[in-house]
């Protein structure tokens, strides 16, 4: 990234006990925020976007549990806070703007860029300011099994990442304290429909919310849009929220998924750009970038802890169209349960061994007995929750991080199915309901009844109760619509489009960075950090035990 895009700032506390390093290469703009805001007694920046952002800095500059601010927030963000009396830092419920912290000599850093924490905390161990990583390659195993962390470990020594939906205080004279919030607690699924559809009102509310500042900008959000599930009931929420937006599709004319997203921009009325693939016949050659180089782009923008497998952004000037995607329903549908066909017992606790123990016999005996450390800490879960959490906490938490970072360096992507309210109500459902895809449907029904009806296709009523699920036999099905009136029999008959296609949007992502904590007032950034988004660190003495 050009060095002159990029605009810094830095406060130090007037006893040189606590710092405050922040940098963006946004542009001025009255809907992006300050890179450091001001205010009693404390100095605050975020990465990713609140739901209401004069409201909700002020809440975070003033109340005194951070903790407490955060867990009723929307957006998508972390949050660093820093005054005279130390740091802190937390995270929200998707975790995909990530925090970061280690300890070195007594000071603790903590940034949104795991790179740049351990380089400020190696430049205090070892005394040089330009310091050698240090790799602790042990950690990778998860990361070489299936391209993810499912854990919280990076590949720098040292160096961790904050839970989902914690808070990380580093007062000076005490030692650091990390804090988790406490999770949801899913409720029963009723029997009677009309008991469900109730059920999903504060998520299809939380979801519409989710999407105001997307409607802020005045320029129509720029929606890619599938014939997926998860595409169409996000255009069904920024139609329910009142926001405009244009449709874009990649692909032949006559692929299903063109073909569909066609018919929901009808029915939504809403403009739609298709950019068709042509074939172009027989080539005698294909250039295709080197794996070497393909490899360093993910290396340097995601920190190592993506696969060379992903493809991430390059640098370009950047655009204030707002961006967004279908990115993150998998959360709305039950993580990895998902994609999950044997739901017995047995069948679950097989696939969340197969999360920590993949590619098991070319590991190391050092590898598998880490893999194993952490294993035993779900293995005795109940499968449909461990799942669950699972995919929030390290497949969304920690996978998306790295291609979020390079998706906003380049232009503003909200993530309405990432919102931390969104996702507090989504983990309010029981995960073997959401699993069976049918409180989805009802979502779409409730946001936009047109798109109900895209494709005729029955869809079986669930089983009622908390059961639905636990095991692969039989269940008779009570008729859909009995004793109702016939539009709603109708209705509830006609299966949502996206269970008749299995088209799965790989999420798109974007992220955050940070700075390091030795970065002299004024001077050039380091120039390793070419390609940072917006970020922040903190560091504070601890005096207390270290």
């Amino acid at each position: 990234m050009p060095q002159d895009v990029i605009a810094a700032v830095e406060w130090t506390a007037p006893d040189g006990q606590v710092a405050m390093f922040g940098w963006s290469n946004e542009p001025e703009h009255e809907l992006l925020p300050e890179t450091v805001v001001q205010g009693a007694g404390h100095r605050l920046g975020y990465c990713g976007y609140l739901a209401e952002p004069k409201r909700d800095s002020d809440l975070l500059l003033t109340e005194p549990d951070l903790g407490a601010a955060v867990s009723g927030l929307g957006g998508v963000f972390s949050v660093f806070r820093a005054g005279e009396d130390g740091i802190e830092a937390a995270t929200s419920m998707a975790r995909v703007c990530p925090v970061y912290h280690a300890e070195s000599r007594g000071v603790r850093v903590v940034g949104s860029r795991a790179l740049l924490v351990h380089l400020a905390a190696r430049a205090v161990e070892t005394g040089v300011e330009d310091p050698e990583v240090d790799i602790l390659v042990e950690t990778l195993q998860p990361l070489i099994r299936h391209g993810f962390f499912a854990n919280d470990d990076t590949p720098f020594r040292g160096v961790r990442a904050l839970p989902a939906g914690a808070v990380l205080r580093a007062p000076l004279g005490a030692r650091t304290t990390v804090r988790q919030q406490p999770m949801p607690e899913a409720q029963k699924t009723p029997g009677r429909a009309k008991d469900q559809r109730r059920l999903i009102g504060p998520l299809a509310e939380a979801l519409v919310d989710a999407a105001a500042p997307l409607g802020r900008h005045p320029e129509p959000v720029a929606l890619a849009l599938s014939g997926g599930r998860d595409s169409r009931l996000m255009a069904a929420v920024l139609k329910a929220a009142g926001v405009p937006f244009t449709g874009a599709t990649h692909g032949f004319a006559d692929d299903p998924d063109v073909v569909l997203v066609r018919r929901v921009s009808e029915v939504l009325g809403i403009e739609h750009h298709v950019d068709l693939t042509v074939p172009e016949g027989h080539k005698e050659s294909v250039t295709v970038q080197h794996p070497f180089a393909r490899t360093h782009d993910i290396v340097r923008m995601c920190e190592g802890m993506n696969s060379a497998y992903e493809s991430v952004n390059r640098y370009r000037p950047f655009d204030p169209v707002p961006r967004t995607s279908g990115s993150g329903g998998e959360t709305l549908r039950g993580g990895f349960l998902y994609d999950q066909d044997d739901v017995s017992a047995g069948g679950l606790r097989k696939r969340v061994r197969l999360i920590f123990f993949a590619a098991e016999r070319l590991m190391t005996g050092e590898a598998n007995a880490r893999a194993a450390e952490e294993h035993r800490q779900w293995a005795e879960g109940d499968g449909f929750d461990v799942l669950d959490k699972l995919y929030l906490y390290y497949r969304t938490g920690r996978w998306i991080v790295g291609s979020h970072t390079a998706t906003l360096m380049n232009a503003p992507y909200y993530h309405p199915f990432f919102d931390n309210r969104v996702v507090r109500e989504a983990l309010g459902l029981a995960p073997e309901w959401r699993r069976s895809e049918y409180p989805f449907y009802l979502l779409i029904r409730e946001l936009a009844p047109g798109l109900a009806d895209v494709l005729r296709r029955r869809l079986p009523r669930p089983p009622a109760g908390p059961d639905h699920g636990r095991s692969r036999r039989a269940v008779r099905h009570p008729r859909p619509g009995r004793g109702r009136g016939r539009a709603e029999r109708r209705a509830e008959a006609v299966g949502e489009a996206a269970l008749a296609h299995p088209h799965r949007e790989r999420p798109a992502v974007g992220g955050v960075a940070a700075a390091p904590a030795g970065a002299s007032a004024g001077g050039d950034p380091d120039p390793r950090l070419k390609g940072v988004t917006p970020g922040h660190a903190v560091a504070a003495r601890s005096g207390g035990r270290r």
